[in-house]
C-alpha cells in the first residue's frame, strides 16, 4: 500500500513522517508540495494532509482518499490558526481528527478523533500533534473505517495574520503568555510589541511567582 504524506517541512512533520517510516508493511513517501502529476504517478491508496494551508485541487482529493489531520473539537473549531484560536479562548483539551477532504473547510466526515492538550509552547503542541497524527494514520490505513458526519452547529476561526501583543486594563499575565506560547514554534513569526520605533519579540516564555520571564530580541523599527 502507497501512503503518501502532505505536508510543510518542519520539524513535527519530519518528526510524524520519521515515525511512519518504521512501519515495513507498507511503502510512505513524503511531499512539501501538492502536486497532481506527481500524485498520478504515485497513485497512492491514501494521502494524508499535515499542517497543509494550500487549496487542493478537486481532481485530487475527489479521485484520491484525501485525509486532512486538523486539531479542534468539531465542528465548533473549523477554520484557521485553529490552535492559536483554541488557545485564546482558553481551551486546554481539544482534539486531533482524521476527517474526509472536501470542498467546505475541515466540514468533512470524521474517521477518527484522539485527545491532545494544549498547554506548553507550539513547539511541545506540534510535536504531540504529530504522534497523535502518527496514531490516527496507523488506525485509518489499519482499520480501513467509514468515516462518519459531524454532529452539531459548526463554528469557524478566522486565520490570526498578526502576531503583535494585545495589551489592556481587562488582560491579565495568562492572556499575555498565551499569546508568547501559541505562536513559540519554527517558522512562526514571533509575538512581540512595538514600543517608541523599536521591536521587541518574545519567546521561550514561562509563567514564575506572578510574572512573565521570557527571551525578548530587540531590534530597532
Amino acid at each position: 500500500m502507497n501512503i503518501l504524506l502532505v505536508s510543510q517541512d518542519t520539524q513535527w512533520s519530519r518528526n510524524l513522517f520519521n515515525l511512519l517510516k518504521k512501519d515495513l508493511n507498507h511503502n510512505y513517501f513524503y511531499s512539501n508540495s501538492c502536486d497532481h502529476e506527481q500524485i498520478t504517478n504515485l497513485n497512492p491508496d491514501w494521502i494524508f494532509f499535515f499542517h497543509w494551508g494550500e487549496i487542493v485541487l478537486k481532481e485530487i482529493y475527489k479521485n484520491y482518499r484525501c485525509v486532512v489531520l486538523h486539531t479542534g473539537t468539531l465542528p465548533q473549531a473549523r477554520g484557521g490558526s485553529p490552535i492559536q484560536n483554541q488557545i485564546l479562548d482558553g481551551i486546554v483539551q481539544s482534539e486531533v481528527n482524521a476527517i474526509v477532504m472536501d470542498k467546505e473547510l475541515d466540514a468533512g466526515d470524521i474517521y477518527y478523533s484522539l485527545p491532545i492538550t494544549l498547554q506548553g509552547s507550539l513547539m511541545d503542541i506540534w510535536l504531540s500533534i504529530s504522534d497523535r497524527a502518527y496514531e490516527l494514520i496507523q488506525k485509518c490505513i489499519t482499520d480501513n473505517p467509514r468515516p462518519t458526519p459531524q454532529c452539531g452547529e459548526p463554528s469557524t476561526y478566522n486565520r490570526i495574520k498578526n502576531n503583535e501583543i494585545h495589551l489592556g486594563p481587562t488582560k491579565d499575565l495568562c492572556y499575555i503568555y498565551d499569546q508568547i506560547r501559541m505562536v513559540d514554534a519554527e517558522g512562526y513569526p514571533n509575538a512581540y510589541l512595538n514600543i517608541n520605533g523599536f521591536k521587541l519579540e518574545f519567546t521561550r516564555a514561562k509563567i514564575q511567582d506572578n510574572s512573565i520571564i521570557s527571551d525578548v530580541r530587540i531590534t530597532k523599527e
